[in-house]
């Protein structure tokens, strides 16, 4: 019986964590986007996610495209997790280094 208590108490983790990634992923994409209408342009914003070699999240390519230009950068999963609640730190600079490429 521990062992299922185990199992979905592991779920259960997994959830949350993932559900802070994901509303990490919208805020930052929600970043990009408010830069580039700075600049009058609009873009596509998309994620591939890295995965270690145990089938564990580990991170996420953002890949911004704007009039067919393409800037992208990867951040750890933790770099991502760390912007749930603002756009911070190192995914902060990606994101002013891929919309300055963009709108150069």
């Amino acid at each position: 019986m521990s062992g299922m208590t185990e199992t979905a108490e592991g779920s259960v983790q997994d959830n949350q964590n993932r559900e802070q990634f994901d509303t990490a992923r919208a805020r930052i994409r929600h970043d990009i986007k408010s830069r580039l209408v700075i600049h009058g342009f609009f873009g596509s914003v998309t994620y591939r996610d890295v995965q270690a070699a145990d089938n564990v999240l580990s991170g996420s390519t953002i890949e911004v495209t704007v009039k067919g230009k393409t800037a992208e950068r990867s951040f750890s999963r933790q770099e991502i997790e760390d912007c749930r609640l603002r756009v911070s730190g190192a995914v902060l600079a990606g994101v002013i280094s891929m919309v300055d490429e963009l709108s150069a």
